[in-house]
């Protein structure tokens, strides 16, 4: 007399499982840094790299452990059910997270002037202009051009704590890691420039704003090393 078996149901191998959870946090934190650069390219190569170095620990400590885990449970009490599911679990969840930061509080201009710079970004700023590099391993370094009133650049001084530097504007000298962003003035053409800086001792980040003899065009930078 023949018995109706119920067929075990078909899943992805082990191994191939296993390789999809240790991909995903790199593919997750490559995505990331795409688009948290204002260079898409840069920020790709930037996350991938790191992706790849950030993935190991991660493979090791939690993804290689909860995969035996779920797999000897499985074995020992002969579950046949949801196994790709709970292995992938933890991967799916981070990369969801990553996802869903990017698109629930995306890197606006405003939200990393003020996380950064300490500072709000002037509600009355025109013609801004900006470029965002760094995150994980990679040095912070964000430059901002705007227009603004006289007052709103006292403000951003008082704000950030900065000071006058004594070196920038003296003849034959341009001391400054300030760089001109593309489409914007050219600040070294600006008549009676001046830089001011300032630089946060325990937590290593360097602030600098150049701004015209009018205080109306600013250029300011934020970076950490």
């Amino acid at each position: 007399m023949e018995t109706d078996e119920t067929p075990k149901p078909k899943r992805i191998h082990f191994s191939l499982t296993l390789l999809l959870s240790f991909l995903a946090f790199p593919v997750g934190y490559t995505i990331d840094q795409t688009f948290r650069w204002t260079n898409h390219w840069e920020g790709f190569l930037s996350g991938l790299i790191q992706g790849a170095i950030l993935g190991v620990p991660w493979c090791l400590i939690y993804v290689l452990p909860w995969s035996l885990i779920i797999f000897g449970l499985y074995r020992w009490r002969h579950w046949q059910r949801f196994r790709t599911q709970w292995i992938l679990a933890p991967s799916i969840l981070i990369v969801t997270f990553m996802i869903a930061s990017l698109i629930f509080d995306p890197p606006s201009p405003s939200k990393r002037f003020k996380n950064f710079a300490k500072t709000e970004l002037p509600a009355n700023a025109q013609n801004l202009s900006f470029q965002f590099r760094g995150g994980g391993f990679a040095d912070y370094s964000d430059t901002y051009y705007f227009k603004t009133t006289p007052e709103e650049v006292d403000r951003i001084i008082g704000d950030m704590g900065l000071e006058e530097d004594e070196f920038y504007g003296r003849e034959g000298l341009s001391h400054t890691t300030v760089s001109k962003l593309d489409g914007c003035p050219d600040f070294s053409s600006w008549e009676g420039a001046k830089q001011f800086k300032g630089w946060d001792e325990r937590q290593h980040w360097f602030y600098y704003l150049i701004t015209d003899s009018t205080r109306t065009h600013v250029y300011v930078m934020v970076g950490c090393i």
